[in-house]
């Protein structure tokens, strides 16, 4: 991979540079492990290395020289498709932030472009990220394609929850497993995106091995910033994005980061176990009602006031 790619996941790559050199590559992977870790990241290299006409060996990414990997580094290789919320939204011709999940056509029509033969003579690639986020009909048609996918076609499905896949569908592919990254790596990786070293430092330690997570607590200046100071809980409520999807969201980053508080709490000794223990089933409940579709705002505020009630 690129200096400024994947990190933290020698042992995917290695994986993948196996697939490569021995160019059995499966048809069907399915890249799985924590939010935030570079499942989608690399299953863009690998596609690129895919579609590469010259792959260095030993190694899972493309040439960068080619006119393969100019078209896809420039976003137009024509025998390459992501398939996420944007191209839902195109396809639709809808706004991004409608799109919730990913639709039995927008599978379909991918599958539609995936039968085509390649326009540059090689593989096709299509990535679908976040598919245990498919609807169930959606999910339905995926797997009639991975049952019998073209011959020189390879999808690569990307989940943070391996588990809400239907069976039948993960039988279906070749298990790729993500680790959560260490510390120092999630940290290098903020300062390298401009956080500074002290912000860096503390969003890595709560972020759960999760670069994503980390660059979203670190920007918003989780965990401390939902409980520090008596007009805290009001202001993280009030901060939440403006549009149901981003404020879902971010309510549920901002969960996490109260779950973190609590058990930094105990740990320090400043809040009982048993207090912690109270405080952490009212968030799990305060989530579940979240999935209900329950005001965002009103979940933090209740979320952050027992936080609140936990250390007092």
């Amino acid at each position: 991979m690129s200096a400024d790619g994947v990190s933290g996941q020698s042992r995917v790559l290695k994986v993948l540079a196996e697939f490569l050199s021995s160019d059995r590559v499966p048809q069907t992977l399915l890249f799985h492990g924590p939010a935030g870790v570079g499942k989608a990241l690399a299953a863009g290299e690998f596609a690129a290395a895919l579609l590469c006409e010259k792959p260095p060996r030993g190694g899972a990414r493309g040439c960068g020289a080619c006119a393969s990997c100019a078209a896809f580094a420039g976003g137009r290789h024509p025998d390459f498709i992501r398939v996420d919320a944007a191209y839902q939204a195109c396809l639709r011709q809808e706004e991004l932030a409608k799109q919730k999940s990913l639709r039995i056509g927008t599978v379909r029509e991918a599958r539609r472009a995936m039968e085509t033969s390649a326009i540059l003579g090689g593989r096709k690639v299509a990535v679908v990220e976040d598919a245990d986020g498919l609807e169930i009909e959606a999910a339905n048609a995926l797997l009639k394609i991975l049952e019998e996918p073209p011959a020189g076609a390879v999808w690569i499905l990307t989940a943070s929850r391996r588990e809400r896949l239907p069976k039948t569908v993960l039988s279906r592919c070749a298990a790729v497993a993500f680790a959560p990254l260490e510390d120092q790596t999630v940290k290098r990786i903020l300062i390298e995106r401009g956080v500074g070293a002290a912000a860096a430092a503390a969003a890595a330690k709560d972020a759960g091995g999760s670069a994503g997570r980390a660059l979203d607590l670190a920007h918003l200046g989780y965990p401390r910033a939902l409980v520090a100071g008596a007009a805290a809980p009001a202001d993280a409520s009030d901060s939440l994005g403006p549009d149901l999807p981003s404020a879902r969201t971010q309510a549920e980053l901002a969960l996490f980061a109260v779950r973190q508080e609590l058990w930094r709490g105990w740990k320090e000794g400043r809040t009982p176990l048993a207090e912690v223990s109270r405080a952490l089933d009212a968030v799990r409940e305060l989530g579940e009602s979240l999935r209900a579709n329950v005001d965002p705002k009103a979940v933090v505020l209740l979320a952050c006031l027992e936080a609140r009630k936990a250390a007092s």
